[in-house]
């Protein structure tokens, strides 16, 4: 697997599922998606290295190229894709776990857990371990889950191994990027006049200064050229900017033997979703859910090349959900392999990566 940062330019646009053309109604404050999907990006990066190999960027790939980078949207050939995530001074980022609580003082700054409850509930749901606070006297008033942070591969690395991670692992999403408002007005080339609904005004996306988009490639052929320097990315064919890049996205594996064996027999371990997944819960051997904190769904399309139209939308569980898990201790090898790994349909893409850790067991000091 091999790393990129990516940067851009000047600024992108990455438009959601809704309309996005000339004189539709709904074209005033249309803001940019980001990070862009997963599909987005391994699209780019696959059209860049056809043309890096020859491709004139019309009509369909040669044999060639269609065998080493795949021939549509659900076909990869032998490409797989991590990420997308952010590099920030030249650490990965994640979106901080759901289970997260934290109360904002100067800034939101974490303070607590949610943590399956030892009890079964009779709700709605049937009878259920739903997430409690942890630890039980911290008080519950202004606690709440933290919408557009992000964590560092430090403070995941606390994370998994059950601790609460430190303020400065933390960063707000208004640390890395911002919105970039604009107005434009659509003429005829002939005519060099307006009509009805020629005005739109979209919102760019505008790094910080040391942020970049990190995404990792494996499965390039060795006597192909890599991916270029500039690349087309996003709305309107902006320019990205492409470096190798030889961090370390991922905490490592957390030794088996951290790993708790309740009565029964069953290992306890969570589940962190980094990546948005197409799937309801992920699928892994003999695992049973205890408890879950799991965002509302996203609607995912894309773009097939090929036909030249929209791909259809897709319900995705959003990055940061977290599965409260066991699995029998003679099954749970299996799964602790899979740390890293990505789940579900469209994983060659980068979707459905998870990260194995630790239920949470103890809190760590602030700084």
């Amino acid at each position: 697997m091999k790393g990129f940062a990516i940067t851009p330019a000047d600024a992108w646009f990455f438009r959601d599922g809704r309309p996005y053309d000339e004189k539709e109604t709904n074209q005033a404050d249309v803001f940019s998606v980001f990070p862009p999907p997963a599909r987005t990006l391994s699209g780019a990066l696959r059209a860049a290295l056809a043309r890096a190999n020859g491709w004139d960027g019309l009509g369909s790939w040669s044999r060639g190229l269609s065998e080493a980078l795949g021939s549509g949207p659900d076909h990869l050939g032998a490409l797989q894709f991590t990420g997308p995530f952010l590099i920030s001074n030249d650490e990965a980022l994640w979106p901080l776990p759901r289970y997260v609580l934290g109360r904002v003082e100067e800034k939101w700054t974490p303070r607590a857990f949610l943590r399956p409850a030892d009890a079964k509930t009779l709700c709605d749901a049937g009878e259920i371990n739903l997430p409690v606070i942890m630890p039980t006297g911290e008080r519950s008033g202004g606690l709440k889950s933290a919408d557009g942070l992000w964590v560092t591969t430090t403070g995941l690395r606390t994370l998994l191994s059950g601790g609460l991670p430190k303020a400065n692992t933390i960063v707000d999403v208004k640390k890395l990027w911002a919105l970039e408002p604009r107005v434009g007005l659509c003429r005829d080339e002939h005519t060099l006049t307006t009509g009805d609904g020629a005005l739109y005004s979209p919102s760019y996306v505008r790094l910080h200064r040391g942020v970049a988009l990190g995404v990792g490639v494996a499965g390039m052929p060795v006597h192909m050229a890599g991916v270029p320097e500039v690349f087309p990315l996003g709305g309107e064919s902006r320019l990205a900017c492409c470096d190798t890049w030889g961090g370390e996205p991922l905490p490592a594996q957390l030794p088996r033997e951290k790993f708790s064996i309740d009565a029964a027999g069953r290992a306890e371990f969570s589940v962190v979703l980094l990546t948005p997944g197409r799937f309801k819960a992920p699928d892994l051997p003999a695992a049973e859910i205890v408890s879950a904190c799991v965002g509302k769904p996203q609607f995912i399309g894309g773009w097939d090349s090929l036909k030249r139209e929209p791909l259809p939308l897709e319900p995705f569980v959003p990055a940061g959900s977290v599965w409260f898990c066991t699995a029998p201790e003679a099954d749970f090898a299996a799964i602790h392999a899979r740390h890293g790994q990505r789940l579900g349909p469209h994983a060659a893409h980068g979707f459905g990566q998870i990260a194995i850790g630790l239920w949470p067991t103890a809190l760590t000091s602030q700084s």
